[in-house]
């Protein structure tokens, strides 16, 4: 039992046509060739222990297939920024916290705005003893 179907590259990329024919390899054999620059021929083949009735039912599903794929392809092209935005935020905010820290918001060690780092006697003089 051999089915060939000619496929428009129009229609139908072929990178859509190899997801296809990928899925249905454990299934059938299945033979690629280019007939012209818009048509790929893919040739069905049925496995021994295959019956006509479910090679007929694969070679069905096969077409069903290449829709799904085409399907699947024109949401992945359209949601890749959405995509790739949510992979950013979500690796980004796995950083640890020292790692967000821009150079500019990092201040100088010396800095001591408070004066907290000014010892006890510095600051309030030395303890007189008593």
């Amino acid at each position: 039992m051999v089915k060939e179907i000619l496929v428009s590259q129009r229609i139908y990329p072929l990178e859509v046509i190899y997801a296809t024919a990928y899925i249905y390899l454990d299934r059938c054999y299945v033979f690629l060739d280019r007939r012209d620059g818009e048509r790929v021929s893919v040739r069905l083949k049925g496995k021994p222990d295959c019956g006509r009735k479910e090679f007929d039912a694969i070679v069905g599903e096969f077409e069903n297939e290449l829709v799904n794929q085409a399907f699947r392809r024109k949401v992945n092209q359209r949601t890749r920024e959405v995509r790739e935005a949510i992979v950013h935020r979500a690796l980004f905010s796995s950083l640890p916290e020292a790692a967000n820290l821009s150079l500019e918001d990092e201040g100088d060690y010396l800095d001591d705005p408070l004066g907290i780092a000014v010892p006890w006697e510095d600051k309030f003089g030395k303890e007189k003893d008593k």
